[in-house]
């Protein structure tokens, strides 16, 4: 259980560097284009969070690390999917633009994290009992 959890760690690790690379690639067209700053601002705390997040993988508890893949996997596909739908405020160039390769590869690292992220929270609490039990044995032994 416990190596199946990593392995997801991992993947989702690389899932939120993806998300990160990304955006990171469109950021400097959305801090130009006038009246799309707003998406930059977004843009730049989208990266950062992946990274700090991606970062702090081994160091956080588990519940939450996961939570925080999820939502960080869940709200750009959301945004492509709002802005290529109903169309983000002064961004109705993006509506109908369901090709642009930058977004399918973000959808894509998007979806794996989603994925993985949701797995391993389902995983946490046999995990868990897992690991008391393990413990109390141990204990039983010393």
């Amino acid at each position: 259980m416990a190596s199946n959890l990593r392995t997801l760690r991992t993947t989702a690790i690389v899932g939120l560097l993806g998300i990160a690379v990304t955006h990171a690639l469109e950021l400097p067209d959305k801090l130009e284009e006038t009246g799309l700053i707003y998406q930059g601002v977004m843009f730049a705390a989208l990266i950062i969070g992946c990274i700090l997040l991606a970062a702090a993988a081994g160091k956080s508890p588990a519940g939450p690390w996961w939570a925080g893949a999820l939502l960080l996997g869940a709200l750009p596909l959301i945004g492509y999917v709002l802005s290529r739908t109903v169309g983000l405020p002064n961004g109705p160039d993006d509506i109908g633009a369901w090709g642009d390769p930058s977004g399918i590869a973000s959808l894509v690292f998007e979806a794996l994290t989603i994925g993985v992220s949701a797995r391993a929270l389902q995983l946490l609490p046999a995990a868990a009992v897992r690991t008391r039990a393990a413990r109390g044995r141990a204990a039983a032994r010393a």
